[in-house]
């Protein structure tokens, strides 16, 4: 009597299900562990693959699932499977025997069909109803793609579960409550899966578990949904960005920031009707709309009952003790003698799953009895604590203590060292952070295998790499004893290097990576990232370490669209290089050593500005960007490096370029072209600068008017994408010149950089930049008036942008989709956009497309009606009045000639040729365009009718 014995005795969980109902489930799929069973057609199913099973086999085996819990005589099974046949009891052996063999009945603590002595048998698995009979597992899995692939094995937690999963249908909101290591993680992510189908396959799970800042929560939560916030109200844009959505969000582990995340989530309650919300907290949220389900401790043997094997076994907590020593010593028997030892273990551990796991990982070691006397000698201290504010907190803490006491000094030492890592960490990670000069990896090896072994570390094996982690409360327990030994300064810094060390060699091979790849990757680092940030800037953190780390985390941020979270910590690490410099300056006189420590700050400062420098653009703040280009450019000059001098002047000239200011633009993209002839580097840091010069020069030239240039530019910034390698750069070349090539009306060579642009950025998951491409194809479409199949491209790209957190890509399409929604007759949508876009571009200061958008404006004014023509000729003239601020002569002509053109409707002939001819002037000479040549076409048109009007 043993192992088994957990399932022989389910009517606990069955003794409530009409007889009714488990047989209108066996006439259609059922589910069991990874198998699925289907009457209808006669098969079973291991995750999608068919397994081989005789016919009666399958008969024995549908009637036996059909009804779990039940002991099915022997005699009741002949009589269904040979109803017309004499066979003997040993036939239904042999068949029981396949079907075992089949479900790997009895291996790692799975039993499926008991043979209960002297009665018969029983289908001893926790059966479930498959929905949709035609639906596979695979097919439920790509449902849940969104929750974290864990083994979930649930163990008297069916009322709870069943709670939890009908309040979050009625009420929308429901927080799981208990302490430590209880298992409301497992719950969420049981119910997660079981409603998916109901969200559409739509459930995202939020681990809050390494955020340490209360004000990035949201930023959290939308990172999960995979989206990006900006705004200075994070909450408040997460709600308006899912308001019409239905989701289920899990936020696990909300106690250490439950005030942020009580504002978030009652935000979402109260501003949304689909949004459904289950949080796992220690402590209730304590907000509108919130309904708690408690998870407790499980059911355990109550003292002076009886203590056979047969009876403890009927109580989840033994149930779970016995399954987890099953599964790390194999074979596993219970007697009668041991059941009272097994009971009173699980009375002292108050039915806490986490505590009873750990306890479990010593039998192997130890065996059941002697582990269970150590553990009940070791707990004795409990019974004081149970009268504390946080009893079962103390219970687990207690059973930490007696865990750590069994470890031999090697584990201990590795133990308490490997408690800085938030989440996964690699052998690699711990021999760095742990080991000692004089130390060996074999003794580190042999550590981790023994706290794995005692069930003090988690492992998965990822990539054919071994994974491990500390439980949440374990490793907290770890940091306890590591500030004991006076470690833990020493020790982070130790864990700081190491994510330095990591993020720079890694650097190149990542950015091989598809986009989707490198997204995973640096999620995996980032609470790591965050904990190795906040030691670094805290009280005991180091200068140089924060810095370097900061520099060293720009790109893992900017991947997963959290530079507003990294602006936060490269400001500081500015300030701090900044007042290194100002305090240092007397010694680099007297010190070389010193100054090449300050050259390298200088080179650390320089990166830090970059990664600003584009997060002011990606947020419209231009203003900023061009301060922190000039700073930047201060900052190259006394590190004197070529391709720093060049990365500045692009950043100058992209800055200037946004703002409207096209000289200065044009000059700062040739210095970048001269600085980078005597650089070593065609880019760096985090992005191509010679490309991104010689597509600024291409453009600048454009927008100034001077036509006969900007294709050679444009080819050559080209080539240089090509050249680059990374496919990236080369989209992005492609994007910023194609305005060339279609204000030169070369449909055909356009066509084609769109097809490549499409292509690229498809096939290396670039979502933004096929957005884009969307658009230019519109662009393209609506430029030779085909109004009907342009309108509609240019309208799904803008959606697709906005729903990325791309609002400023989306600028470049505003004037199009103006023009064509006017040539669609929606001309209050059309004013309505441009309206909205002229207003971002005035308060963040880029106004390089306010001469377009002013044009566009008049157009459509005088497409509505004659009586908007005042309006529409004030648009005009405003939209002259900045080309010329910008000497932006292109835009100037074209808004121009709009205006003649109107004026000429009115009989203005004189006024219209005044404008034509002094936007023709400013022209230089033998420019030809399709823009030059249909100014000239209406000067010559203005011309005659000013001779005949004089």
């Amino acid at each position: 009597m043993g192992f088994a014995r957990i399932v022989e005795h389910p009517d606990r969980q069955t003794r409530s299900r009409p007889r009714a109902m488990v047989d209108d489930e066996a006439q259609g799929n059922l589910q069991f562990g990874p198998f699925d069973l289907s009457s209808k057609e006669r098969v079973l199913r291991r995750e999608g693959e068919v397994l081989p099973l005789g016919s009666r086999a399958l008969d024995i085996l549908i009637y036996l699932a059909g009804r779990p819990g039940e002991v099915i005589a022997k005699q009741e099974l002949i009589d269904h499977v040979w109803p017309d046949v004499t066979v003997e009891e040993g036939s239904i052996r042999v068949h029981v025997a396949a079907i075992r063999k089949a479900l790997d009945d009895g291996q790692f603590g799975n039993r499926y069909i008991a043979n209960i002595k002297g009665r018969g048998y029983s289908f001893v698995g926790t059966v479930a109803p498959l929905t949709g009979n035609t639906e596979s597992r695979n097919d439920k899995f790509r449902h849940q793609g969104r929750l974290p692939v864990r083994p979930i094995m649930m163990i008297g937690r069916e009322m709870v579960f069943s709670e939890v999963c009908d309040k979050l249908r009625e009420e929308r909101f429901v927080t799981l409550l208990g302490p430590g290591g209880i298992g409301k993680t497992t719950v969420a992510l049981a119910v997660g899966r079981a409603v998916a189908e109901e969200f559409g396959g739509k459930v995202h799970f939020v681990d809050l578990e390494s955020l340490t800042d209360p004000r990035h929560v949201a930023g959290a939560v939308a990172t999960s949904l995979g989206l990006a916030l900006k705004s200075k109200d994070p909450g408040l844009e997460l709600v308006d960005l899912v308001r019409s959505q239905k989701l289920l969000i899990i936020l696990d582990s909300c106690e250490h920031v439950i005030e942020a995340v009580a504002l978030v989530a009652e935000q979402l309650y109260q501003e949304t009707e689909q949004i459904h919300l289950l949080t796992t907290s220690r402590e209730l949220l304590k907000v509108e709309g919130e309904h708690c389900c408690r998870v407790l401790p499980l059911d355990v043997p109550p003292d002076g009952s009886a203590q056979t094997a047969d009876t403890v076994l009927r109580y989840p907590a033994v149930q779970l003790f016995v399954r987890r020593v099953a599964a790390r010593a194999g074979g596993v028997v219970l007697t009668d003698e041991e059941a009272p030892f097994v009971a009173e273990m699980c009375r002292k551990l108050d039915g806490i799953p986490l505590a009873i796991e750990l306890a479990a990982g010593q039998v192997a070691i130890l065996g059941i009895k002697n582990t269970v006397a150590r553990l009940v000698s070791r707990l004795e201290l409990l019974r004081l604590s149970h009268r504390t504010a946080v009893p079962r907190h103390r219970t687990l803490k207690a059973t930490l203590d007696w865990s750590y006491d069994l470890l031999s000094d090697a584990e201990r030492i590795v133990f308490r060292r490997i408690a800085p890592f938030v989440g996964h960490f690699t052998l690699e990670s711990v021999r760095y952070v742990a080991g000692e000069q004089s130390s060996v990896d074999a003794e580190i090896f042999d550590a981790i295998a023994g706290l794995v072994e005692k069930s003090l570390i988690a492992t998965r094996i990822d990539e054919a790499q071994a994974q491990y982690r500390l439980l949440d409360t374990t490793r907290a327990y770890a940091l306890e004893k590591l500030e004991e030994h006076g470690e833990f300064d020493p020790i982070s810094l130790r864990h700081a290097e190491y994510v330095i060390q990591q993020l720079e060699s890694q650097k190149e091979a990542l950015s091989a990576l598809p986009r989707a790849e490198k997204v995973a990757a640096y999620s995996r680092q980032l609470s790591n990232v965050r904990s190795a940030l906040e030691w670094s800037f805290g009280p005991h953190g180091n200068d140089e370490i924060a810095t370097g780390l900061a520099v060293a985390s720009t790109q893992p941020f900017m991947e997963l669209s959290l530079l507003t979270e990294w602006q936060g910590w490269a400001e500081q690490a500015i300030a701090r290089l900044e007042g290194r410099h100002r305090n240092s300056r007397h010694e680099i006189e007297v010190s070389a050593a010193r100054a090449l420590v300050v050259r390298q700050d200088l080179v650390h400062e320089f990166k830090l500005l970059s990664g600003l420098f584009l997060h002011s653009s990606w947020t419209t703040d231009i203003h900023r960007a061009l301060d922190i280009a000039a700073r930047s450019r201060k900052v190259a000059l006394k590190i004197q490096n070529p391709d720093d001098m060049a990365f500045a002047e692009t950043m100058l000239g992209a800055a200037n370029h946004l703002a409207g200011n096209h000289l200065a633009a044009q000059k700062h993209f040739e210095a970048c072209l001269r600085h980078s002839a005597s650089g070593s580097r065609a880019g760096h840091y985090l992005f191509h600068h010679t490309t991104l010069s010689l597509a600024g020069m291409a453009r600048s030239l454009l927008y100034r008017g001077v036509l006969d240039q900007p294709l050679d530019y444009a080819r050559l910034a080209i080539e240089e994408g090509e050249k680059s390698g990374y496919p990236a750069t080369l989209c992005r070349a492609l994007i910023l010149i194609l305005p060339v090539y279609l204000a030169l009306e070369d449909w055909q060579r356009s066509e084609q950089y769109i097809a490549q642009l499409s292509e690229l950025s498809a096939a290396h998951a670039l979502k933004p930049l096929q957005a884009i491409a969307t658009g230019l194809r519109g662009r393209w479409l609506l430029l030779q008036d085909n109004v009907r199949d342009g309108v509609p491209l240019l309208k799904r790209a803008s959606e697709e942008l906005e729903a990325q957190r791309h609002e400023m890509l989306n600028m470049d399409f505003v004037s199009d989709l103006g023009a064509g929604l006017a040539a669609a007759g929606l001309h209050e949508e059309a004013l309505t956009l441009v309206a909205n876009a002229l207003d971002v571009q005035q308060r963040g200061g880029k106004f390089l497309f306010v001469p377009a958008l002013m044009r566009v404006k008049g157009l459509i004014l005088v497409s509505r009606s004659h009586e908007d023509y005042p309006e529409a000729e004030a648009s005009f003239l405003s939209a002259i009045d900045w080309a010329k601020r910008q000497s932006a002569g292109l835009f100037e002509l074209m808004a121009a000639t709009d205006l003649a053109e109107l004026l000429l409707k009115q009989d203005r002939v004189a006024e219209a040729f005044k404008y034509l001819s002094e936007a023709l002037d400013r022209t230089p000479a033998g420019i030809v365009s399709p823009a030059h040549e249909r100014a000239r076409q209406i000067l010559s048109q203005l011309q005659s009718g000013s001779e005949i009007v004089g």
